[in-house]
């Protein structure tokens, strides 16, 4: 029996919501109803990584 295709659409805003939460991959699938292989392969698409912004990295106060 075959499986309906995903709605990519409709899951991009909350996988990319997700991600910016931190949640993590696992957390992502199961809240999603969808494979954990198949939210890695559309965060890969999306561009979407585990390392945080560089804006984040950069604003932090250094003083010299």
């Amino acid at each position: 029996m075959a499986r309906e295709a995903l709605n990519w659409r409709e899951l991009d805003p909350k996988i990319r919501h997700y991600a910016r939460c931190g949640f993590s991959i696992r957390r992502q699938a199961s809240k999603l109803s969808i494979s954990e292989i198949s939210i890695k392969k559309r965060r890969a698409f999306l561009g979407i990584t585990k390392n945080k912004h560089t804006a984040q990295e950069n604003s932090s106060h250094v003083a010299s």
